[in-house]
């Protein structure tokens, strides 16, 4: 199993199995005031082959503060079934997490953290910047 695409995005979607994804590569937002929500999308691609997808995975998304403080926690469980696969075939397994109305309460560096089976697999940081004035 490889997590093979992570990004922030100002909006993300499946549909057919495809990840359709607007804006990524989310790395600053800009607030005039806080508390403000964060509004951004996780977008991720999970690869795996024909023996993983039998069976169940958790997967788990944490956002932190700068400061260590949880903002969030989403977590839940995968499972495909068994997909009709080409011999040597893996399955690209597109999921999205919305994060859009995580509340942040500083100006800072934020972390959203992505797990799979309990194993931290990859680290988004972002950044929360007061907007100034013209």
């Amino acid at each position: 199993m490889d997590v093979t695409n992570a990004m922030l995005a100002d909006f993300a979607q499946v549909r057919e199995g495809l990840l359709f994804v607007a804006s990524g590569g989310v790395t600053r937002c800009y607030r005039e005031m806080l508390p403000a929500l964060l509004g951004v999308m996780l977008a991720t691609v999970i690869e795996l082959d024909s023996v993983e997808t039998g069976r169940p995975h958790e997967v788990q998304v944490v956002v932190v503060d700068e400061d260590g403080k949880q903002l969030a926690d989403i977590s839940g469980e995968i499972q495909v079934g068994e997909p009709q696969l080409m011999i040597g075939e893996n399955l690209n397994l597109p999921i999205t997490f919305d994060l859009r109305n995580v509340l942040v309460e500083r100006f800072g560096s934020v972390e959203v953290r992505f797990y799979v089976g309990g194993e931290h697999r990859r680290t988004l940081p972002m950044w929360v910047l007061q907007t100034t004035s013209q």
